[in-house]
């Protein structure tokens, strides 16, 4: 071990007889035929006659993939990053500042921003007003709010689906229920539809009607309970002035709901 140890151990010269111990450049272990080239003449080696810190920038040492966009300071005020950036952005290297920058990387200095939301889905103008100056005073691009706006659709999209797939469960269940009951479902189930339908269609209105469709609650069976009932009523009431099979004039609506009140007038 001790001779390996010695075998590259590095080399000191003794040729400068005015330098004793003084060591001359280590032998290269890895490539020890190889001697660094001199520099031509007239320059220096590297380093040569200059100190750290005198060496001066050149203009290649600003490239623009050095340069990066100011940061806010949490300590300092709105203003006083406002003015730090101002600052910043003058050090920009020049091929930078002449490229033509797009729009939706710009801070909108209004706090304004133009948004596009996906078809059928219309923007929350009051929403966005109140935000914007508060996600330009955070430094947010357009690009940026952007972003964050259609993460924000695709969220609610797929809740307002999960929403619609559980609104229709509910109908369905509602309709099994009332055909499953007892009293106006089973075998009496299509004699419920007909005189529920003759109830809405003698009783009701068009928007009544429209409401029950857009709604769903046409589908519940305590209201498609009540409605099979008072359909029932209008079937079976009798003429005014009574007997089976008679001619008379027929029952008001009103005296059908309400029998015991007499006639007016």
């Amino acid at each position: 071990m001790i001779k390996m140890l010695e075998k590259y151990r590095p080399v000191f010269s003794s040729e400068n007889e005015g330098g004793a111990g003084t060591p001359a450049t280590p032998e290269s272990v890895l490539f020890p035929d190889e001697k660094p080239a001199d520099p031509p003449a007239g320059e220096k080696k590297p380093g040569e006659g200059e100190a750290d810190g005198d060496k001066k920038p050149t203009e290649g040492d600003n490239k623009s993939g050095d340069w990066k966009e100011y940061v806010p300071d949490p300590n300092k005020s709105e203003a006083e990053n406002t003015a730090a950036k101002s600052e910043h952005d003058k050090t920009k290297p020049a091929d930078d500042k002449d490229k033509k920058a797009d729009p939706l990387d710009a801070v909108p200095a209004d706090g304004k921003y133009a948004l596009t939301m996906p078809e059928g889905i219309a923007v929350d103008q009051a929403l966005l007003d109140a935000l914007g100056p508060k996600f330009a005073a955070k430094q947010m691009t357009t690009r940026e709010a952007q972003e964050l706006t259609d993460e924000y659709v695709k969220v609610e999209q797929a809740r307002a689906k999960t929403r619609t797939e559980n609104w229709g469960k509910t109908l369905e269940k509602w309709v099994d229920d009332a055909k499953a009951d007892k009293d106006i479902g089973g075998t009496k189930w299509d004699d419920t539809v007909a005189t529920s339908r003759r109830a809405v269609n003698t009783l009701g209105t068009p928007e009544l009607k429209e409401y029950l469709q857009a709604s769903g609650g046409g589908n519940h069976p305590e209201l498609i309970r009540f409605m099979a009932k008072v359909g029932a009523m209008i079937k079976e009431d009798s003429p005014a002035d009574g007997g089976a099979g008679g001619s008379g004039k027929p029952a008001e609506p009103a005296h059908v709901l309400f029998p015991n009140d007499a006639p007016k007038g």
